[in-house]
């Protein structure tokens, strides 16, 4: 139960509800921050506003009467100055509900005040005389705490206040409604992303459980949903693509493990026969010496087959290093080339030199002499009795090539394309008379390819082969 726990708290499912929780209920508070902020400064402007307004109107009623407050006397109907202001503002204090605290002052008498401020008073800030201005403040006044509109004009200060206690109550009660909803959004916020991240990550656990179901034996298995144009579709192409990269692989390591087996079986099986008769019955110096020669013959085989597999597993792995430099064309053409005229000598094949400029160029001498030794030596092997080979190199434009052409059998043109896979053979019993495995022309692509370079084949069957290598 624990690990369950555990190990949903790190998924991925987890985080995205969490986030998606924490985001929404962050979005309330700060919904919430912004409507208290923009509650808290309405009901204050509209507070101001109407105290304002109250405080002119009060100041109107007082100053249009035609009696002289600042020396009233009683009569019949009023016994003081307090009465006959109040009968004056007597609407604007009765009906409206924030003219909580009034008072009224006349130069330095105060001649109305509510009730409520009987034994006390509201003190009129320090003004310029005559100033107009209407100034706003707050204060404690019997443990209450009131907004006061201090209007002044002319002779008359006048003082309109209302406690804060009902826009206190009103912002707490917002607060209060927050506070409980809050922890409700966010468990209602948390159980939303729960839904939605198990909907959205559905087709997820669809391509992991497809994906641990295919192994080296069912590589021609695919991951559904390639054809949605969303991130699960671009991963499941994307897997897709990865396995038909291993499948690939896989079956090139198969194919490359029966092949070299398969070349290696032949000549190790010819040994083993050929010592075993040598061994069984008694053989003249003559007949073992035909036997040994067989046998080095077969070793040297072995030996080529070796080393052209352990050359081209560390190009494959990339375990050497171009050393590029500067080589002349006909020198490194006369190096590479003319030395290997003596394998063709049984067939009396000649190899001719064909350079129409000399110029130089930067190669690995070492790995592009053992490509030029490949090509002359399959072109010697396949080629015709009393002809030529005929080894070129030119410069066209920014590309420099260099070609081996030789008569014979030629390449028919489906095969072309094959031709530099390894342990492939156009003709197996011809290869197999000539000593061919099949891993010379490979040699040869990867050489070139490392060089960053192509090769560029034209054969005409019966007729005449050439093998140009192109270098940028």
């Amino acid at each position: 139960m624990f690990s369950t726990l555990k190990k949903f708290f790190k998924s991925t499912r987890f985080k995205i509800t969490f986030w998606y929780s924490a985001l929404f209920l962050l979005l309330e508070i700060l919904i919430g921050v912004i409507i208290y902020v923009h509650l808290h400064t309405s009901l204050r402007n509209q507070l101001d506003h109407s105290l304002e307004r109250q405080a002119e109107v009060i100041y109107n009623l007082v100053s249009e009467s035609k009696v002289d407050l600042s020396d009233f006397k009683p009569d019949s109907l009023y016994t003081s100055a307090d009465d006959f202001v109040y009968d004056l503002i007597y609407e604007a204090v009765v009906f409206n509900s924030r003219n909580t605290y009034v008072q009224v002052q006349l130069n330095k008498k105060i001649i109305f005040k509510t009730d409520n401020l009987k034994k006390q008073r509201l003190e009129f800030p320090d003004a310029k005389r005559n100033s107009t201005k209407t100034r706003f403040r707050e204060e404690a006044f019997n443990n209450t705490k009131i907004r006061a509109a201090c209007f002044q004009k002319g002779r008359y200060k006048i003082i309109v206040a209302f406690p804060l206690e009902l826009i206190d109550e009103t912002l707490k009660s917002l607060t209060d409604v927050y506070i409980v909803l809050g922890p409700l959004f966010f468990f209602v916020s948390f159980c939303g992303g729960f839904l939605l991240s198990r909907r959205s990550l559905k087709r997820m656990d669809a391509i992991i459980k497809k994906t641990e179901m295919i192994t080296a034996l069912n590589l021609d298995e695919r991951i559904e949903g390639e054809e949605f144009n969303d991130e699960y579709g671009r991963l499941a192409k994307t897997l897709n693509r990865m396995i038909n990269r291993i499948k690939v692989a896989v079956d090139y390591m198969n194919q490359f493990s029966v092949s070299a087996s398969h070349e290696l079986k032949t000549p190790l099986t010819i040994l083993r026969g050929e010592i075993e008769v040598a061994l069984k019955t008694a053989k003249t110096f003559d007949n073992l010496k035909e036997i040994l020669l067989s046998n080095y013959e077969e070793t040297l085989r072995l030996i080529n087959i070796v080393d052209k597999l352990f050359f081209l597993s560390k190009l494959d792995n990339q375990l050497i290093s171009l050393k590029k430099e500067k080589v002349s064309l006909l020198e490194f053409l006369e190096t590479a080339a003319l030395p290997m005229g003596y394998l063709g000598e049984k067939k009396n094949i000649k190899i001719l030199l064909d350079v129409e400029e000399d110029f130089d160029f930067e190669i690995d001498a070492g790995l592009m002499k053992e490509a030029m030794t490949n090509l002359i030596e399959n072109a010697i092997k396949y080629g015709d009795e009393n002809q030529s080979i005929k080894v070129a190199g030119r410069k066209d434009k920014k590309e420099i090539r260099i070609s081996v052409a030789n008569k014979g059998l030629g390449i028919p043109p489906e095969e072309i394309k094959n031709i530099f896979e390894r342990f492939y053979r156009v003709d197996s019993s011809r290869n197999r008379t000539s000593g061919g495995v099949g891993l010379g022309l490979a040699v040869v692509d990867s050489i070139v390819k490392w060089h960053g370079g192509r090769i560029e084949v034209k054969s005409t069957p019966g007729y005449e082969t050439e093998f140009t290598i192109v270098l940028n």
